[in-house]
């Protein structure tokens, strides 16, 4: 079994208006000046600051009513979450971040974030949803079910034939999102796809075509019958064909019960003060959401 590690990575802001999800949503109430400010300060910062990113990010929130951290492969469900509750409660000061999940842990736990979301299930946090990665290839690919190491080691670069699975005597081209995408970051989580030396670095092979997005990641294999790729999936079917991980197949179950291993928990943190927040996200209408957006159910 290869240790799995979660390392720290540079802190990214993610304010709420360029994520418009749902007609009619609002936007955070983080004054044009304050978000001007916060930008020119990060612009000047020198190499030696010993103020952080994630510090800066604190000072952005003071003048919200509501303010959220969450790990980056949460970020699709904290855009869904946060465009729902804006249209659902006209008027929400709301802004969110994306740091590391020890951060946002830290961050919620002192007080300073009202809310925080993170992919394991943590003392205090409700499980809310899923994401579900997919393995997918051609619809012309034979392989129809590879195992955690073998996934390793085509993503790694280890193996890059695909005869070594007896099919035809061709590379194997691995397609991916940016690194600093949701999936990307989660499957690289799941799949210790991670160096533990120092800053964390890709273990994804160099040869990878890097896709701006998800939907170039599924045109680029459905052209290309020896190309793999993962991507985020949902219940509505697709025009690629998706790899059974260690003889499991994603389904709501097998997502539910964890034995498929390429799902990602979705828990939610929210203090007292905000608990509108969390009670709406466990009611039917942003389950419904949700699960329009590509999340898998709880139940």
């Amino acid at each position: 079994m290869r240790k799995q590690f979660r390392g720290l990575f540079i802190p990214i802001v993610f304010l709420l208006s360029p994520f418009m999800l749902l007609a009619g949503c609002g936007t955070s109430a983080a004054s044009n000046e304050t978000v001007a400010a916060f930008a020119e300060r990060i612009s000047i910062q020198s190499p030696d600051s010993t103020e952080t990113l994630v510090e800066l990010q604190r000072e952005l929130f003071v003048n919200l009513d509501f303010g959220m951290f969450g790990e980056i492969e949460t970020l699709p469900y904290m855009v869904a979450l946060t465009d729902a509750y804006i249209a659902e409660y006209d008027g929400a000061s709301i802004d969110f971040a994306v740091v590391s999940r020890d951060e946002a842990l830290e961050l919620f736990q002192s007080g300073q974030a009202q809310a925080a979301v993170v992919t394991e299930e943590t003392q205090g946090g409700v499980l809310v949803a899923y994401q579900c990665l997919g393995v997918a290839v051609h619809p012309d690919n034979p392989i129809t079910e590879l195992s955690i190491d073998e996934i390793f080691g085509i993503f790694s670069g280890e193996i890059d034939n695909w005869q070594e699975f007896g099919f035809d005597d061709a590379p194997i081209t691995v397609y991916a999102t940016d690194r600093y995408t949701a999936s990307r970051q989660a499957f690289e989580n799941v799949l210790a796809l991670k160096s533990d030396e120092g800053i964390a670095k890709s273990l994804v092979t160099d040869t990878a075509v890097v896709l701006p997005d998800e939907d170039s990641v599924v045109e680029a294999i459905i052209g290309d019958k020896y190309g793999i790729g993962i991507i985020w999936v949902s219940e509505t079917p697709m025009a690629v064909n998706f790899i059974s991980v260690d003889s499991v197949t994603f389904s709501n179950s097998s997502i539910v019960d964890g034995s498929y291993k390429l799902s990602v928990p979705i828990v939610l943190m929210a203090s007292g003060d905000v608990e509108s927040l969390l009670e709406f996200a466990v009611c039917s209408k942003m389950t419904e959401i949700a699960r329009g957006l590509g999340f898998w159910p709880v139940s």
